[in-house]
């Protein structure tokens, strides 16, 4: 029940993200009281809107689910979007002028104790709702802790048309990469769940949960750190930005590498460990969407500078292309191989994407072909010593 109000959450969240932390990190008036007061009062806004998409889905998917409790666990959980839409303006600003200690000890900080207070309302109420309200309790400590405990100007409700101006045309495109990075995430979810049966989709989900796990961590590192020092190099000095660039890229490529080419060797050895043998076919799984790994970890390591130069429309563009990618690829991997196909498709996809990506880096000036060529290379090689094996799995 819990998964299903959070998907929603999400869902809904996705469909008015305005990007207020990329814009105040991004745009050269991020330091400005009246910018920052102005998005701080767009964010509760929208954190109001959310609160009232919830409510509004709360009868009918209650309906399809039929769970009725669900129609009252979807209003109070659009409290929580309306908690954290007084998130402190602070937090972004925070990120902005690179105080990733403080923003860590807060954020670590307000889970544990959001955490604490789930395990002791679980032990009371014995519900689901102990969910429920302890995330409630930990968005509102998060918010009190932003206001609290970081440095910066005290947020007030303001409007300066100019600040609103610049922020609603830098979200509108954030907005649409959300919603296209939604539909690739869950679409590509709702396809695969159609074409495989319940016990190929179990595996296709552990598999496909381990071969995320460390990328996701590093995308968070991206989003967190490199973005941050890409903007504040783009405004001060826009030339330094490839060379910075090159040495993040470096950080978060080779050990995602190094991992891919695990993957694609132990992978099967890996799950055997990991789960009994009614699991085992989610290791063939894994080294298969390890290849696509291999390139994934290339292109998506560019990830925050299109984003630093403000170019949201064009990262907003480049996502739509790996959804037509990623649909084409399972479409025909499963109507020529079936099963196997589905995840050849989407390693395949990840392939093409680095041609879009490397076209639209050059034309910003940000591609480096001889580190990009170096890792290819690399995992042309792997590829080579791993093909009689990986083509050899058709059957999970």
């Amino acid at each position: 029940m819990m998964a299903i109000v959070m998907i929603a959450c999400y869902g809904v969240t996705t469909f008015v993200d305005m990007g207020i932390t990329q814009s105040i990190v991004q745009n050269k008036r991020g330091n400005e009281p009246s910018f920052i007061n102005t998005a701080w009062t767009i964010q509760i806004m929208l954190g109001v809107l959310i609160c009232v998409g919830l409510s509004a889905l709360a009868i009918p998917v209650a309906r399809f689910y039929g769970t009725p409790e669900l129609a009252a666990m979807f209003p109070v959980i659009g409290i929580s979007a309306i908690i954290n839409g007084f998130n402190s303006t602070k937090l972004y600003t925070a990120q902005r002028n690179l105080e990733a200690k403080r923003i860590a000890l807060i954020e670590t900080g307000t889970y544990s104790l959001g955490l604490l207070f789930i395990i002791y309302l679980s032990w009371l109420m014995q519900s689901v709702w102990a969910l429920v309200w302890g995330h409630v309790i930990s968005n509102t400590l998060k918010m009190a802790a932003t206001h609290l405990f970081l440095h910066g100007y005290r947020n007030r409700v303001a409007w300066d048309r100019d600040a609103a101006g610049q922020l609603v045309k830098f979200g509108r495109w954030v907005m649409w990469s959300s919603v296209l990075t939604f539909l690739s995430v869950e679409g590509g979810r709702l396809i695969i769940s159609a074409l495989l049966d319940m016990r190929q989709l179990a595996l296709f989900t552990l598999a496909s949960t381990m071969n995320i796990m460390f990328w996701q961590a590093i995308q968070q590192l991206a989003g967190r750190v490199f973005f941050p020092a890409y903007a504040e190099v783009y405004r001060n000095d826009p030339k330094r930005l490839p060379v910075v660039m090159l040495k993040a890229r470096l950080a978060i490529t080779l050990p995602g590498w190094c991992l891919a080419v695990f993957f694609i060797f132990f992978g099967t050895r890996l799950m055997g460990l990991l789960y009994d043998e009614r699991y085992l076919g989610s290791g063939a799984m894994l080294e298969l969407l390890a290849v696509g790994s291999l390139v994934g970890c290339i292109w998506g390591s560019y990830t925050g500078a299109l984003l630093a130069m403000g170019k949201v429309a064009t990262m907003a563009a480049l996502t739509g292309i790996q959804i037509v990618c990623q649909v084409a690829g399972m479409t025909l991997g499963y109507h020529y191989l079936g099963a196997a196909g589905i995840i050849m498709g989407l390693s395949a996809a990840s392939w093409i994407m680095y041609c879009a990506q490397a076209v639209v880096m050059q034309r910003n000036g940000l591609w480096q072909p001889r580190f990009d060529l170096a890792f290819m290379v690399a995992s042309g090689l792997v590829m080579t010593f791993a093909w009689p094996r990986l083509v050899s799995m058709t059957v999970f």
